[in-house]
């Protein structure tokens, strides 16, 4: 994992669907908001898979796949947790503050 592009995949991962749940909170309904920004944290997921375990990585081919199946399969849990601590701060935080 010392591609830059891997890194930066990550960390993208990371930060899009939160400031996309954001963004898009104050325009439309929080369910599409929150769908909307998963499904991008969990493309961002998959295609991290994908950078990270490249056909020049070392290593035997079922542990590549077995990365791919289970970002595939759990990489909108991660993207689920920070739309939810997202809305929870922008719900009961940033109110207090203002």
């Amino acid at each position: 994992m010392k591609k830059p592009a891997v890194v930066a995949l990550l960390v993208l991962a990371l930060i899009v669907p939160v400031a996309l749940f954001w963004w898009l909170s104050m325009r439309y309904a929080l369910g599409a908001a929150a769908a909307i920004a998963v499904a991008a944290g969990w493309a961002l997921n998959i295609a991290w898979a994908f950078a990270a375990q490249a056909p020049a990585a070392a290593g035997p081919a079922q542990a590549q796949d077995n990365t791919r199946a289970i970002a595939a399969r759990f990489g909108w849990v991660c993207p689920t947790v920070l739309v939810l601590l997202t809305w929870l701060v922008c719900r009961f935080v940033l109110p207090v503050a203002a």
